[in-house]
């Protein structure tokens, strides 16, 4: 059984920090300040970890976290910025993923940024070619995006982002959105939509089977536009890291146009049977 528990004090962050170097593969250089997070916990943000009754006796049973604070954000087209959460970290343990732990700690973070009335508008940052990623924001908590971001952290030294640039899309989850409102009652936040009038932009495969992007600079002349992305980039950049950066600067390039060109990400999902998409469109609204 999983117990969710919001850390209000320093006893309990050895755990938390320890927990986040398992996920991640970092270690204790990147561990966040026990100061930092007490004072985040006790101004307005969170840091919430999930306890499985199974779960590590070392970590005090944590199997996953997230961790955010208040922060704002000027909206385009708005005179003063908006409040908003801003979602820092949030990951389970690889043995209890796939499990919906993950979705129950971003629930949870939602009923308690509610909570606090003094915002509905979350945002947080993802590297868009973990395909993963993509469908849990997207496709299943209804978050939509159409921020491109370049190098966001610099180098990053941990086991999933060594040697590649730091791009990252920023995510936003518009907490009483009707796409939010179905996600959390296990609907789709696009309905029953199937997209397969898309324009699907071209990719192949190479000898070893990896799927690999088209050209990045083709037209986007429909209302929405399929963009392939990779099923599995951690083995790619393992296995071929030249083929890893080409796909950084492919997705580098469609999104910043795309964006550009007024069109909003809103879902992930797999067309033709095969391969994984992002889902762009211009017509649709958060």
């Amino acid at each position: 059984m999983l117990h969710f528990e919001l850390i209000k004090s320093y006893e309990h962050v050895s755990h938390f920090n320890a927990l986040t170097r398992r996920i991640w593969g970092t270690n204790a250089d990147d561990d966040i300040p026990v100061h930092v997070l007490v004072t985040i916990a006790k101004n307005g943000g969170g840091v919430l970890v999930a306890r499985a009754d199974d779960g590590p006796p070392e970590l005090g049973g944590m199997v996953g976290m997230a961790l955010w604070w208040l922060g704002i954000q000027q909206l385009p087209g708005e005179s003063a910025p908006r409040l908003k959460a801003c979602s820092h970290m949030a990951g389970v343990l690889q043995a209890w993923q796939r499990q919906g732990v993950g979705r129950q700690l971003k629930l949870q973070q939602r009923e308690i940024i509610l909570e606090q009335g003094v915002t509905e508008w979350v945002t947080w940052t993802y590297d868009p070619l973990y395909r993963t990623n993509g469908v849990f924001n997207l496709h299943r908590l209804g978050a939509i995006c159409n921020t491109y971001a370049r190098n966001v952290y610099g180098e990053l030294d941990d086991e999933l982002n060594r040697g590649t640039p730091s791009d990252r899309c920023q995510v936003d989850w518009w907490l009483r959105s009707e796409r939010v409102e179905r996600a959390t009652e296990n609907q789709l936040p696009n309905g029953q939509r199937d997209w397969q009038e898309s324009q699907v932009l071209p990719s192949t495969r190479n000898a070893a089977g990896f799927l690999c992007p088209g050209a990045a600079g083709c037209a986007l002349e429909a209302p929405t536009i399929a963009v392939p992305i990779p099923e599995d980039i951690a083995a790619v950049r393992r296995s071929d890291p030249a083929l890893g950066h080409e796909w950084r600067m492919y997705m580098r390039e469609v999104m910043e146009t795309a964006f550009a060109a007024g069109y909003l990400m809103v879902d992930c999902v797999k067309l033709q049977k095969s391969t994984w998409h992002y889902i762009l469109t211009i017509s649709q609204q958060s």
